[in-house]
């Protein structure tokens, strides 16, 4: 984590947006929701197959550039729980996978007259680094646990552990004394097949799911 702002500030300075334009300065701050995830399958060998949702808890912190006008750019360092629950399969399963999430996100502002609050909305890619992957399900009216590709599954699962997909979504942004309140839902939409394994040209599983936190930052510089 020593590494976050070091990160964040490099997004902002990558040259996407000229020294000469940029806004006022950064906002710092700290954020978190609930996931509503899933997972997408395409398996034309078994059609029916598929996943109910699943929630878990996503939260990090972000780094907000002054952009131009109505326009700036917002990185994220996200830890997110996602993954999915068996639909009709017996006995019942859940799959339990976490990710620390980097999304880059063009974020506009939208006028609302004389109000403080401001309507947003943002668009952007994300890439993803899978840090757990459990199986979770009842074994003889026992519940147990194990790593995806436990050799005691009787079929193990192998998963690519980077991802790509894409953000998008809008929200607010309300004044809160010297701070800001970001409230925000987003879609996360999974671009990478995560299936790793020997089937994976004919399985193709991704990522899917809605996210909602609340963010406090601070402006700064």
């Amino acid at each position: 984590m020593r590494y976050l702002m070091p990160l964040l500030a490099a997004v902002c300075l990558v040259g996407l947006i000229p020294d000469a334009a940029r806004g006022q300065g950064f906002t710092m701050g700290l954020k978190g929701g609930l996931n509503v995830s899933n997972l997408s399958v395409d398996d034309p060998a078994d059609p029916d197959f598929g996943f109910d949702s699943r929630t878990g808890f996503v939260g990090g912190a972000y780094l907000q550039c002054g952009g131009i006008g109505w326009f700036t750019l917002q990185g994220e360092l996200l830890y997110s729980r996602s993954g999915a629950k068996s639909r009709g399969a017996n006995p019942a399963f859940t799959i339990d996978l976490d990710y620390l999430r980097v999304p880059v996100l063009f974020m506009a502002r939208f006028s609302s007259g004389e109000s403080p609050v401001l309507p947003i909305a943002y668009l952007g890619p994300q890439v993803s680094f899978q840090s757990r992957c459990r199986v979770t399900g009842d074994i003889d009216g026992t519940s147990a646990s194990f790593d995806c590709d436990s050799e005691e599954l009787d079929e193990p699962l192998v998963t690519n552990l980077v991802e790509v997909g894409l953000v998008f979504g809008g929200g607010l942004e309300v004044p809160v004394s010297l701070l800001t309140m970001q409230l925000d839902a987003r879609y996360n939409l999974g671009l990478t097949n995560l299936n790793g394994g020997p089937d994976a040209d004919d399985v193709n599983v991704k990522n899917r799911g809605w996210s909602f936190m609340v963010g406090l930052g601070y402006p700064f510089g």
